[in-house]
Protein backbone atom coordinates (compact mmCIF):
# COMPACT_ATOMS: atom_id res chain seq x y z
CA UNK A 1 0.00 0.00 0.00
CA UNK A 2 1.12 3.26 -0.84
CA UNK A 3 1.66 5.86 1.97
CA UNK A 4 -0.05 9.32 1.65
CA UNK A 5 2.23 12.50 1.45
CA UNK A 6 1.58 15.19 3.31
CA UNK A 7 2.54 19.28 3.46
CA UNK A 8 2.84 21.06 6.93
CA UNK A 9 1.10 24.30 7.07
CA UNK A 10 0.33 26.62 9.75
CA UNK A 11 -3.48 25.89 10.41
CA UNK A 12 -4.38 29.91 9.34
CA UNK A 13 -2.63 28.47 5.85
CA UNK A 14 -5.37 25.66 6.03
CA UNK A 15 -7.92 27.71 7.59
CA UNK A 16 -7.71 29.83 4.00
CA UNK A 17 -7.30 27.48 1.82
CA UNK A 18 -10.50 25.73 3.23
CA UNK A 19 -12.50 29.09 3.18
CA UNK A 20 -11.38 29.85 -0.34
CA UNK A 21 -10.37 33.68 -1.08
CA UNK A 22 -12.28 36.30 0.08
CA UNK A 23 -15.63 37.45 -1.53
CA UNK A 24 -15.35 41.31 -2.92
CA UNK A 25 -18.52 42.26 -0.94
CA UNK A 26 -17.10 40.30 2.63
CA UNK A 27 -16.46 42.60 4.73
CA UNK A 28 -13.49 42.13 7.96
CA UNK A 29 -15.44 39.98 10.89
CA UNK A 30 -15.27 42.94 13.99
CA UNK A 31 -15.66 41.59 17.20
CA UNK A 32 -18.06 44.13 18.69
CA UNK A 33 -18.03 44.29 22.52
CA UNK A 34 -20.10 46.00 25.30
CA UNK A 35 -18.55 48.22 27.37
CA UNK A 36 -19.46 47.18 30.92
CA UNK A 37 -18.94 51.02 31.74
CA UNK A 38 -21.09 52.46 29.01
CA UNK A 39 -24.72 54.10 30.28
CA UNK A 40 -23.64 53.37 33.81
CA UNK A 41 -25.56 56.04 34.95
CA UNK A 42 -29.72 55.38 35.33
CA UNK A 43 -31.26 57.86 33.11
CA UNK A 44 -34.37 59.85 34.31
CA UNK A 45 -36.93 58.26 32.12
CA UNK A 46 -35.91 55.08 34.21
CA UNK A 47 -36.67 56.69 37.72
CA UNK A 48 -39.79 57.61 36.34
CA UNK A 49 -40.63 53.99 35.19
CA UNK A 50 -39.73 52.57 38.42
CA UNK A 51 -41.58 54.74 40.16
CA UNK A 52 -44.82 53.82 38.23
CA UNK A 53 -44.33 50.42 38.98
CA UNK A 54 -45.90 48.46 41.91
CA UNK A 55 -43.45 48.27 44.81
CA UNK A 56 -42.68 44.46 44.91
CA UNK A 57 -42.26 44.94 41.01
CA UNK A 58 -39.53 47.45 41.32
CA UNK A 59 -35.64 46.42 40.59
CA UNK A 60 -34.16 48.28 42.44
CA UNK A 61 -30.97 46.42 43.00
CA UNK A 62 -31.22 45.63 39.43
CA UNK A 63 -30.63 50.02 39.09
CA UNK A 64 -27.98 49.79 41.50
CA UNK A 65 -25.81 47.53 39.85
CA UNK A 66 -26.46 47.56 36.82
CA UNK A 67 -28.04 50.37 35.21
CA UNK A 68 -27.06 49.88 31.73
CA UNK A 69 -29.47 46.75 31.89
CA UNK A 70 -32.42 48.83 33.50
CA UNK A 71 -32.62 51.66 31.58
CA UNK A 72 -33.04 48.77 28.83
CA UNK A 73 -35.79 47.30 29.72
CA UNK A 74 -37.89 50.79 30.67
CA UNK A 75 -37.06 51.94 26.81
CA UNK A 76 -38.22 48.59 25.88
CA UNK A 77 -41.43 48.32 28.35
CA UNK A 78 -44.37 49.25 26.29
CA UNK A 79 -43.07 46.85 22.91
CA UNK A 80 -44.13 43.63 23.92
CA UNK A 81 -42.45 41.79 22.30
CA UNK A 82 -39.31 42.72 22.50
CA UNK A 83 -39.58 43.50 26.30
CA UNK A 84 -40.83 39.83 26.83
CA UNK A 85 -37.64 38.84 24.75
CA UNK A 86 -35.23 40.87 26.49
CA UNK A 87 -36.90 40.33 29.86
CA UNK A 88 -36.51 35.99 29.25
CA UNK A 89 -32.97 36.20 27.95
CA UNK A 90 -31.68 37.89 30.87
CA UNK A 91 -33.75 35.05 33.07
CA UNK A 92 -32.84 32.49 30.98
CA UNK A 93 -29.39 31.64 29.28
CA UNK A 94 -29.24 30.43 25.86
CA UNK A 95 -25.61 30.74 24.99
CA UNK A 96 -24.60 28.55 27.75
CA UNK A 97 -21.67 30.55 28.80
CA UNK A 98 -22.99 33.61 31.41
CA UNK A 99 -22.57 33.78 35.26
CA UNK A 100 -25.85 35.07 36.27
CA UNK A 101 -26.98 37.91 38.40
CA UNK A 102 -26.61 38.41 41.82
CA UNK A 103 -29.56 36.10 43.70
CA UNK A 104 -31.07 39.75 44.73
CA UNK A 105 -31.02 41.04 41.07
CA UNK A 106 -32.16 37.65 39.77
CA UNK A 107 -35.31 37.77 42.57
CA UNK A 108 -36.52 41.20 40.92
CA UNK A 109 -35.93 40.31 37.55
CA UNK A 110 -38.09 37.51 37.91
CA UNK A 111 -40.73 39.59 39.82
CA UNK A 112 -40.76 41.98 37.11
CA UNK A 113 -41.40 39.44 34.43
CA UNK A 114 -43.70 37.67 36.66
CA UNK A 115 -45.70 41.74 36.70
CA UNK A 116 -45.11 42.00 33.17
CA UNK A 117 -46.81 38.81 32.57
CA UNK A 118 -49.80 39.63 34.22
CA UNK A 119 -49.91 43.24 32.45
CA UNK A 120 -49.72 41.00 29.12
CA UNK A 121 -50.97 37.68 29.24
CA UNK A 122 -50.02 34.99 26.24
CA UNK A 123 -49.89 31.62 26.18
CA UNK A 124 -46.18 31.42 26.95
CA UNK A 125 -44.33 31.43 30.10
CA UNK A 126 -40.66 31.56 30.65
CA UNK A 127 -40.56 27.96 31.48
CA UNK A 128 -41.87 27.61 27.83
CA UNK A 129 -38.75 29.65 26.78
CA UNK A 130 -36.37 27.12 28.82
CA UNK A 131 -38.48 24.10 27.26
CA UNK A 132 -37.71 25.01 23.62
CA UNK A 133 -34.42 26.00 24.36
CA UNK A 134 -33.70 22.68 25.13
Amino acid sequence: MKSLEFEKVSVDDARKALDGPPKAGDKPKIDVRRNPDANPVLLDTTVAWMTELPYAARPNELARRYPRIANSIAELWRRVARCEEYLDALLVDQRGDRKGFPPAVAHELTALRTHYAELHPSNQSTWDLVERSK
